[in-house]
This record gives structure tokens, C-alpha cells and sequence, in this order.
């Protein structure tokens, strides 16, 4: 499983909307929502769209399971 972290210097008041921004091809995977952080969990890596400086995208786990 690969996740990856979502921060945004803003309040995240739309997880779904963000998650499609970031990641395209995102349909359910299993993801949780803090108010400035998402984590979602994906079968297989992902490239994630470049939203500027204002949202940072991170892999923080590489398990191939």
C-alpha cells in the first residue's frame, strides 16, 4: 500500500474536492481528514497534481504488500 499526506496552509473544508485535485484517478480509496491534513492510502503509486505552494503532497509510506 502506498500513502501519502496531504497539508494545506488553509483549512480543509472539502476533503473529496481536494483529493480529486491532487490525485485524478482517487475513487474511495481509504482516506481520513484532519482540518489542515488528509492521508489516503492507495493500492498503487500515484502521481499528484502540482496545486502550488499552499498545499505540500508527501509519501510517507511505500509498502508493497
Amino acid at each position: 500500500m502506498v500513502k501519502y499526506r496531504i497539508t494545506s496552509m488553509l483549512v480543509i473544508s472539502d476533503g473529496q474536492a481536494l483529493l480529486q485535485a491532487v490525485f485524478p484517478a482517487y475513487n474511495g480509496e481509504q482516506a481520513w481528514l484532519e482540518q489542515s491534513e488528509i492521508t489516503v492510502t492507495f493500492a498503487s503509486p500515484q502521481t499528484p497534481a502540482d496545486l502550488g505552494p499552499l498545499v505540500k503532497v508527501e509519501l510517507i509510506s511505500n509498502d508493497p504488500q
